[in-house]
């Protein structure tokens, strides 16, 4: 035997070998890879072997701010004049079709209390929905704010757990009616006879009639809902809201907006000296506001706003203006600045000193 040979004949026994050998491993499995859903707009990607898409979204936002607990208070001598926050939220959209429509979930984190500093995070929004009908925790469809940068001088019920119905109608006109868990209607009275509040038995049914077209958008909603006092010796009332918003785009990069409401039916929420809480009696306060917004570019936004609150049976009434400027010096990144004045004037029966306020807040948002 050669050389040449015996090369050959070892080769040949090293190929044989080798293949046996991988024969023997196992098989990899092809990848799944995720791949994007544009069904439902951008940022969406098919949860790998489900026929779902999910969306992440979420800002991280820092602040320095004048004042404690809000961006309008009654400033006392123990507040801290000058504050920082950071603010945090995380948001999950899961979205499919199925036979009756589309199938949604909405899941949003914040931070409890818009301070991260061992706050922990909490549940702002939770809700499910399938075609029109939705049920969870989310907003109220009662609720009228068209003030841009405060909640001071809406009228409303915010969020709370519901189940509901939106019907679409066409071209931008949809209907939706819901019972509400608005849990704001339990009339407490003062004494150790009839301590705490009483629980309700009924939900809040509410109401909404909604427009969405190039013009702008608005709704008119109201609710009717029990107030059960804890004195057994007092009947059952029954409290009501209703109100209206709307937003007009007047020309290119100007929006102009304006809301206001009426309710009959709230607490006493706020503690004024020398104003006893009528016994069985409801309590009624109506509200105004406005915002004007303008784009002077696509990355630089300018608007002020202005409202008022009125507390009928607690002798006094609030108002207040507010302006902000925003810019956007890159993609999801935004700058702002925001100045803003309140004044509380109570009546003169009441025995109240008035006051008023001046606040300021600087911000830094990532948005993604």
């Amino acid at each position: 035997m050669n050389i040449k040979s015996l090369i050959l004949g070892s080769a040949a026994a090293l190929v044989a070998g080798g293949a046996a050998q991988a024969a023997d491993l196992p098989v990899a499995e092809p990848v799944d890879y995720v791949k994007v859903c544009d069904a439902y707009g951008a940022g969406y990607f098919f949860i790998p072997g489900t026929d779902t898409c999910l969306k992440i979204s979420g800002k991280v936002e820092f602040g320095i701010e004048s004042g404690s607990d809000s961006f309008y208070a009654n400033r006392a001598r123990t507040d801290e004049l000058v504050s920082m926050y950071t603010e945090t939220t995380f948001t999950f959209d899961a979205k499919e079709e199925t036979e009756l429509g589309t199938l949604a979930a909405h899941m949003e984190f914040d931070d409890a209390s818009g301070a991260t500093k061992g706050s922990g995070t909490a549940f702002d929004k939770a809700y499910l929905q399938l075609g029109g009908l939705y049920a969870g925790m989310t907003d109220s469809i009662v609720d009228f704010n068209a003030g841009l940068y405060y909640d001071d001088f809406g009228i409303g019920h915010d969020d709370l757990d519901a189940i509901g119905y939106v019907h679409s109608f066409g071209n931008g006109v949809s209907a939706t009616i819901a019972l509400e868990e608005y849990t704001g209607n339990k009339a407490a009275l003062s004494g150790p006879a009839y301590a705490g509040a009483a629980g309700t038995s009924m939900p809040s049914i509410a109401a909404r009639l909604a427009v969405k077209q190039g013009w702008g958008s608005a709704n008119i909603a109201g609710a009717v809902y029990q107030v059960r006092y804890a004195n057994p010796g007092l009947s059952t009332d029954m409290g009501y809201i209703i109100g209206a918003e709307a937003s007009f785009n007047l020309m290119e990069g100007l929006t102009f907006g304006v809301a206001g409401g009426y309710e009959e039916g709230y607490l006493n929420d706020t503690a004024v000296a020398g104003v006893a809480a009528p016994v069985g009696d409801l309590y009624s306060k109506w509200a105004v506001s406005a915002g004007l917004e303008y784009a002077f570019a696509d990355n630089l936004v300018f608007g002020v706003d202005a409202g008022l609150v009125d507390y009928d049976e607690e002798h006094y009434r609030t108002w207040g203006t507010s302006a902000q400027i925003t810019y956007t010096p890159v993609a999801n990144l935004e700058v702002g600045a925001r100045v803003g004045y309140e004044k509380t004037d109570y009546d003169k029966s009441v025995g109240t000193k008035d006051w008023d306020d001046v606040a300021g807040k600087l911000y830094l948002k990532r948005s993604f």
